[in-house]
Parts: C-alpha cells; sequence; structure tokens
C-alpha cells in the first residue's frame, strides 16, 4: 500500500510525485477546524485528507517542537492502512485504498473535491468496516456527520 504527502506547496502547485501517482493513495493536509492547510497541495488525485496542523512532535535534547505539513497527514493514514492489514493482511492495495476512502468523512464540497478528496480519513470506521466486509458486504461511503 503506498501512500504519500501530497506536498506543502500550496494551491496552484503541480501535483507533486509520488502522491500524483494513480497508484498511490495522496493525503492533504487539514486543521482542528477541518479546513484546508493553506500550503497543502491540491488536486483531483487527492485520495484523503487527515490533521497535519500544528503537530506536536520530539525535537532534539528532549523537548518538543509544533510542526504543520501534508508528511504527518500521510503518517495518519499510513497508520490506518496498517490498522486494516493488521487485521486482514490478505487485503490487496487497491481494497485497502477503498476501505479508506469509502469510510473517510466528507468535509469539503458533497463528493470527492480535490482539496479533501473523499474526505477526512476516520480510523475507527475503516476498522469497523472491516466487520462489514467480513459478512459479505461491500464498505459503503461514509455519510456526512456533524462536525
Amino acid at each position: 500500500v503506498l501512500i504519500a504527502a501530497a506536498g506543502n506547496f500550496g494551491a496552484k502547485s503541480p501535483p507533486q510525485y509520488p502522491a500524483a501517482d494513480p497508484n498511490v493513495i495522496a493525503v492533504s493536509a487539514t486543521d482542528e477546524n477541518d479546513k484546508i492547510f493553506t500550503a497543502s497541495n491540491r488536486g483531483n488525485h487527492i485520495a484523503v485528507s487527515a490533521p497535519g496542523v500544528d503537530i506536536l512532535m520530539p525535537a532534539p535534547n528532549a523537548n518538543y517542537q509544533v510542526k504543520s505539513g501534508t508528511s504527518f497527514s500521510a503518517a495518519l493514514v499510513s497508520g490506518i492502512a496498517a490498522l486494516i492489514l493488521e487485521r486482514k493482511p490478505q487485503l490487496s492495495p487497491d481494497t485497502v485504498r477503498q476501505i479508506i476512502v469509502s469510510t473517510a468523512r466528507d468535509i469539503g464540497a458533497p463528493g470527492k473535491d480535490p482539496e479533501f478528496g473523499a474526505g477526512l480519513a476516520d480510523a475507527y470506521r475503516a476498522i469497523t468496516a472491516l466487520e462489514t466486509m467480513a459478512s459479505g458486504a461491500a464498505p459503503q461511503p461514509a455519510t456526512t456527520a456533524a462536525r
């Protein structure tokens, strides 16, 4: 399963690789209000979004720092993929992608859009979709819920 940060060059940037490759899950970044990170790249290749603004992280000399970027968002989506594969290691990369995209919470314009893709990646919905799949049903797109 290939997952990549969309890039931090802003709305006018051309698609960046590897995120723009159709075999890659491209991830844009959101802030605490589910708004697009101003520096996040956009485009039709964006699959999903995830938190990536003002992330607290370790820094040298036993310190912490706050950083922003689509790389942090891609790491979160990578974690969701890892959770899915830990439970169902036989799943194909396309199926993992389908689960992540179909369970994302739509937060932008209705449906897929160039800022958020299918919406905000949701680990809980992705994992619970695996139980639905076990019963033979395909995961269904997440409905827009209260934000």
